[in-house]
């Protein structure tokens, strides 16, 4: 096959990852074992960076894992990265051209439009620039035409400058996403859509700084950003966050010290003002002695929130083991607990149609137990699992807003946030199996299994108890690549605001395939169709998301 090695050099490293579910938000942390090296965890990073992957060491073979967390959201939208490839037209390796620039144009069913441009300076400068534009938007949505369409938007400039010990980059990035309201009872009488409109714009800046000196006798990072929210109904969010890391080797290796640290400090504008803030520091220590490990450290986070009288400082101990067996095969268990921050920020990304002034309150870990593994089983299969159970306090669920004693009608287009105060026992399953027999195909298979213990709520409202991905990409020739997704989300459950009767949204069942051919070095056009199905399900109560839908277009490299 005259181009196929220079595809899969192009095609495979963006495509870890198949194509996106059109309902789907996520966030992918990938978790990498290099032959010969220690295996580490890095932290998620939120960051995607649209620049073209480095070229590879033929002989360091990798195995990566797409182990992410899902936080399916209930505005349909295409996450589209579109891949564009160059055949080596009978050039060496070394010699294949290469484009640090790319755009998208696209167009679709229910007026959707598509654009998005990439536009990177030079990889082998020591100052590096990149601009990113995307406008992705439809003119109607699945039921009441315009009353549920949608629009995004956004506009970011990066930057990275590498000296020979230290790394500096930053970043400033405007989104505007627009969007309706159309969970609304049905029939309802001619109203002025305005009425149910919602825009959020989000700025947010960012800038760290690095050290990349090799083998340092301190590492460490040190990055902030500012984020400002506004949405359409008077709500606004200023949310400055800066974390700090570091690592001292003591011998070697063999015992490390290290400190994390970072500082939440917000302030939500929603009829009160309320500031919020969260400081959490862990010291650790971590010894690795051959096929033993273990890290030991202790958590203090200290909550402040001057609304609900909040200032306290509670502390987590955290610990882990781990044991390599012969090859590449991990286990690992653990102990740990935490104040995980919720903001109104995350709780729009993950789901958008909140009512006005909804109540914010942090999600305490009190403790949680986990063991796991990951290795390589050898004939390309490889495997990454995790099993957990805890405790949580001020655990959320979305329901329907219910009317209070002076209102007369509830909101079923609103939702509202309900925490069970208290101690929620939950229990979490996740395994992932990734196949791949030839450099011609890869699979992998990813299951989720959750439970939560019934305490204030008769279910717990609108998270899923079971989620599965099966994913393909396949290289069918020098010139067609295909990907070939299915997503299973189980059902969940609501309750009618107005009846207060239990309801259950059915099971979700999504298929989604993507084709992308190659014309030449620079152009790819593609043909991308989601919900093949047609199944307009519903991820949240009222809301039925787009059933078959399409994106048709092109992609040009320069």
């Amino acid at each position: 096959m005259k181009y196929s090695k220079e595809i899969i050099k192009n095609i495979l490293p963006t495509l870890g990852i198949l194509i996106a579910i059109p309902s789907f938000a996520q966030l992918d942390d990938d978790i990498i074992i290099t032959k010969d090296r220690k295996v580490e965890l890095p932290p998620a990073n939120r960051v995607f960076e649209k620049i073209p992957p480095v070229k590879g060491n033929p002989d360091e073979k990798q195995m990566k894992y797409s182990f992410f967390d899902r936080k399916p959201k209930g505005i349909e939208e295409v996450k589209f990265n579109p891949n564009v490839v160059s055949p080596d037209g009978g050039k060496k390796k070394e010699e294949a051209e290469k484009y640090n620039n790319y755009i998208s144009l696209g167009t679709g069913n229910y007026g959707r439009i598509f654009g998005e441009a990439f536009i990177n300076s030079l990889q082998e400068n020591k100052m590096i620039l990149g601009i990113h534009a995307l406008h992705n938007s439809t003119n109607r949505g699945p039921i009441d035409d315009k009353n549920s369409a949608n629009m995004y938007d956004k506009a970011e400039i990066t930057g990275k400058y590498l000296a020979e010990k230290f790394q500096v980059s930053g970043g400033l990035t405007y989104n505007r996403d627009q969007y309706y309201f159309y969970g609304y009872k049905r029939p309802r009488v001619e109203f002025d859509r305005n009425q149910i409109k919602q825009i959020l714009n989000t700025v947010q800046f960012n800038v760290g700084f690095e050290n990349i000196a090799p083998n340092p006798r301190v590492d460490y990072s040190l990055k902030t950003s500012i984020k400002s929210l506004k949405d359409n109904y008077s709500a606004q969010e200023t949310d400055w966050t800066t974390t700090f890391n570091a690592y001292f080797p003591i011998i070697e290796e063999k015992f490390i010290a290290l400190v994390n640290a970072d500082a939440n400090m917000a302030q939500r504008s929603d009829g009160e003002v309320d500031k919020r803030n969260l400081f959490r520091v862990e010291p650790s220590f971590k010894v690795n002695l051959n096929r033993f490990g273990g890290r030991i450290g202790y958590r203090a986070v200290n909550e402040f929130d001057a609304v609900k009288n909040i200032n306290r400082t509670k502390g987590f101990p955290t610990i882990e083991l781990t044991y390599k067996f012969p090859g590449l095969i991990y286990v690992f268990a653990g102990m740990d607990g935490d104040i995980v921050r919720n903001t109104l920020s995350s709780y729009l990304a993950e789901n958008p149609y909140l009512k006005p002034q909804t109540k914010l309150l942090n999600t305490e870990k009190i403790r949680e137990f986990y063991l796991g593994g990951k290795g390589d089983i050898g004939s390309g299969f490889s495997f990454n699992f995790k099993g957990s159970m805890g405790y949580y306090k001020n655990l959320y669920y979305f329901n329907n807003y219910s009317p209070k004693k002076n209102e007369s009608l509830a909101d079923t287009s609103k939702f509202a946030i309900l925490y069970d105060s208290l101690s929620t026992q939950y229990v979490n399953v996740t395994v992932q199996l990734n196949y791949q027999p030839v450099e011609m195909w890869r699979t992998y298979l990813r299951a989720d299994f959750n439970h939560y213990q019934r305490r204030a709520f008769e279910k717990p409202f609108h998270r899923p108890l079971a989620s599965v991905k099966w994913g393909n990409t396949l290289i069918v020739s020098d010139k067609l690549v295909a990907n070939l997704d299915f997503y299973y989300y189980g059902k969940t459950y609501a309750k009618n605001p107005t009846t207060q009767q239990l309801v259950t949204n059915k099971a979700i069942f999504d298929l989604n395939t993507e084709f992308d051919y190659l014309f030449g070095k620079q152009f790819t056009a593609f043909v991308k169709l989601n919900n093949i199905l047609g199944k307009k399900y519903e991820r949240y109560l009222y809301y039925p998301q787009q059933g078959l839908n399409f994106l048709v277009g092109v992609n040009y490299s320069f």
